[in-house]
């Protein structure tokens, strides 16, 4: 049992350093890295569980790294370490001792024997040369973002979002307005729109439920419903959600909407497509699905949402490597597909008809720039309403618009 258990956390350790190497070299989220590059599949839920810990802490781990090497380590060799650190420090499933000798084990197993020394000398010194633990922003926040957001945000603001990013996320979800969760749920949570939304704290009980399978209830997080909750449904036929995927606000707008009435639900993915082609299939919906760049969608509606990609600053409870990804050239990049998709979902609005922008980021770019711009060069809408939430312990963040054409 014993050699089992050392094999498992050796594969832990490879699968975690290997991608924290494709996020770095390639700048793919964690999510992505989780979804397709492990080598052992199995131990997703431990290998994220380290590694959202490491995002959380980066700060800490990296100062902790520094303390301990006399040079700076190679990558391969700091990723090998802020790992170990971090399974040191934060996790309670391996004793110190064994992740010092995995760790040591794994580089040696790359034919580094001069570098597994080096590696063995500071996980045995890491312990008296820990570094405090701080919870204060300028801590815990990325340098870049803190001070972007020191620069905006109040101190008492920036304490919250800083206690949002180091809190890992309750898991949520939402349930049809007619279906009562029962035992499935501890406690509801204040939503938008009228959406009723759950915490639980088993979540293998609700992943296994009838519920779920049935479509009564949506894996989702109650900043979800603020895009949909805006528009006015009276009179709207025509409903096209033009970047879709996996399906959670279309369901949103298909409570809302008079008998009759039809959606489009378009996205670019194949692969998420299918998710909401599922999701549909639990509901009993029978909306067109369709895979498509946002330019490629034909016809008029009288609602359209474009809930675009963003930089995720918003989400940061769950996708904390996204504050690390954050940079200014990546959001110019950002900024102008979402100007790209704007404009799509504009050339799609019927007149008289409503567009809702919406993001998962808090960013003033992102946001209520980004809708002055386009305003600035379509005179044929104008602003009826916008709202943006800020992260916090118990939901996400996000940031919708209405605009309504002449």
């Amino acid at each position: 049992m014993r050699e089992v258990k050392r094999c498992s956390a050796g594969f832990v350790l490879e699968d975690a350093v290997g991608a924290l190497a494709a996020i770095e070299a390639e700048g793919i989220s964690l999510d992505d890295v989780l979804d397709s590059r492990l080598a052992h599949p199995e131990l997703r839920r431990t290998v994220s569980s380290l590694l959202f810990q490491y995002y959380r802490r980066k700060r800490f781990i990296d100062g902790w790294i520094v303390r301990l090497a006399p040079r700076p380590p190679r990558p391969l060799l700091r990723r090998v370490l802020a790992v170990a650190l971090t399974q040191l420090r934060f996790q309670t499933g391996i004793a110190p001792q064994s992740a010092a000798n995995i760790a040591v084990d794994f580089v040696k197993a790359g034919g580094r024997y001069p570098e597994s020394r080096f590696v063995n000398a500071v996980l045995r010194n890491a312990p008296g040369a820990m570094p405090e633990l701080s919870d204060e922003p300028v801590e815990v926040l990325p340098p870049a973002l803190f001070r972007r957001w020191s620069a905006r945000f109040r101190p008492e603001e920036l304490e919250m979002l800083t206690e949002a990013f180091l809190t890992p996320a309750g898991f949520t979800f939402r349930a049809e307005r007619d279906f009562v969760p029962g035992e499935l749920a501890s406690a509801g949570i204040p939503a938008y729109g009228g959406f009723r939304f759950y915490f639980s704290d088993d979540p293998g009980r609700v992943l296994g439920s009838e519920a779920l399978r049935r479509g009564n209830i949506y894996i989702q997080d109650p900043a979800a419903s603020l895009a949909p909750s805006l528009p006015d449904f009276s009179g709207v036929r025509r409903i096209l959600d033009l970047c879709a995927a996996p399906g959670g606000k279309s369901l949103m707008l298909a409570e809302q909407m008079e008998a009759g009435a039809t959606l489009v639900a378009a996205d670019r993915s194949e692969r998420r497509q299918r998710l909401t082609a599922d999701n549909f299939r639990r509901r009993g919906l029978n909306f067109p699905v369709l895979t498509a760049e946002p330019h490629e969608v034909e016809g008029v509606y009288d609602l359209v949402l474009a809930d675009v990609p963003c930089s995720n600053t918003g989400v940061f409870r769950r996708r904390p490597d996204a504050l690390w990804r954050f940079n200014s050239s990546e959001l110019a990049r950002i900024l102008r597909l979402q100007e790209e998709i704007l404009n799509a979902a504009a050339r799609r609005v019927a007149p008289g008809g409503q567009l809702v922008y919406s993001t998962c980021s808090i960013e003033l770019e992102e946001n209520g720039l980004q809708v002055e711009r386009f305003l600035s060069g379509h005179p044929e809408f104008r602003k009826v309403s916008s709202r943006q939430i800020l992260p916090s312990v118990e939901a996400d963040g996000a940031y919708a618009c209405l605009l309504r054409r002449a």
